[in-house]
């Protein structure tokens, strides 16, 4: 029999909101619940108290925390584990990180012992930043999983009736979501959007969009509490984003409410969410042929995909791998 679990130091920093701060939680409370001792701390000098007590270190974000669990797990001699939630190196152009940057981080990232990634294209793409693969005792991949009940698929809307369309998330470069208000172009009058989230896009989003939000096809609802996020009018929730580290939180949060989404083909989500739900591409007139498309599905199709991405998301086998995880990395 297993001997009681380690205590676990979770050093995160940011914000708490968003898909990783919510995934976090989540991981934290559910570590929690299992009977777990579990610690938060800022990746600053006075995480040292916290990281003493530790039997292992996890750095929530490949950043700013993996840079202090290197730190006190070489000052401590504490193992440390980073979870790694974006595809590293279309983070990095995204942001056009500085070549000393990177050098400093292939100098980190050959150095941890221990990677916990969403999805195998994270991994992938971190292996491709350091130029070789990661032997699997030091890459594991645990996809995101949140406990939601499930509930059964919302009936489509009659033919000719209003179609509800949905966005939740940042209004952000990164994001993408020009493309859905380009997309809403190409789709008869009776389509809406509701655009549910905030960020440095959306001032320019409303001006370039302000007749279709004076026709009423377009709502700016701004940021929102994630148990209010998804309206319950909605017949489909839609992303465009321009890359993903593995199956967005608002997607699953999506499928669990039997709201079906729609997503650009993207290799992360090419791994757990079946061909029907993303579109053949990912530019506009690609997102309104999905669009139509699923829209016309038959519902136990449409049901079955939705119970599909649900079952590789499941909250059991995600908080059983983790437990793992950190047990083993405890243990070396």
């Amino acid at each position: 029999m297993a001997g009681p679990p380690p205590r676990v130091c979770l050093l995160r920093d940011g914000p708490r909101l968003g898909g990783v701060g919510t995934i976090v939680q989540e991981l934290h409370d559910g570590l929690r619940d299992a009977g777990w001792a579990v610690d938060t701390a800022a990746p600053h000098p006075r995480a040292w108290h916290a990281a003493r007590q530790a039997g292992v270190l996890l750095a929530t974000h490949s950043f700013g925390p993996a840079y202090a669990a290197w730190a006190l797990g070489q000052a401590l001699g504490k193992p440390w584990v980073v979870w790694v939630h974006g595809p590293l190196q279309e983070v990095l152009a995204e942001a056009r990180s500085h070549p000393a940057k990177r050098a400093w981080l292939r100098w980190l990232y050959r150095r941890v012992p221990r990677f916990v990634f969403i999805s195998h294209h994270a991994r992938a793409s971190l292996e491709g930043f350091l130029g070789h693969a990661l032997p699997d005792a030091r890459a594991h991949v645990i996809p995101n999983a949140l406990r939601l009940p499930h509930a059964p698929l919302r009936a489509a809307p009659p033919e000719g009736s209003t179609v509800e369309l949905g966005y939740v998330g940042r209004l952000s470069p990164e994001k993408q979501p020009e493309r859905l208000i380009a997309m809403l172009r190409l789709l008869p009058p009776h389509y809406r959007l509701s655009l549910v989230g905030d960020g440095p896009l959306r001032a320019a989003l409303e001006q370039q969009a302000c007749d279709l939000v004076q026709t009423e096809r377009l709502a700016f609802c701004g940021a929102r509490p994630r148990a209010t996020a998804l309206a319950p009018d909605w017949h489909l929730t839609l992303l465009a984003s321009r890359y993903e580290g593995g199956c967005p939180l608002s997607a699953l949060e999506s499928a669990a409410a039997g709201i079906p989404f729609i997503a650009p083909p993207l290799p992360a989500l090419r791994e757990t969410v079946p061909a029907c739900l993303l579109a053949p591409g990912d530019g506009p007139a690609q997102l309104a042929t999905a669009v139509q498309q699923v829209l016309a599905l038959p519902a136990p199709q449409v049901q079955q995909a939705l119970d599909s991405v649900l079952d590789h998301h499941a909250w059991p086998r995600f908080a059983n791998q983790w437990q793992q995880v950190l047990r083993e990395a405890a243990a070396c």
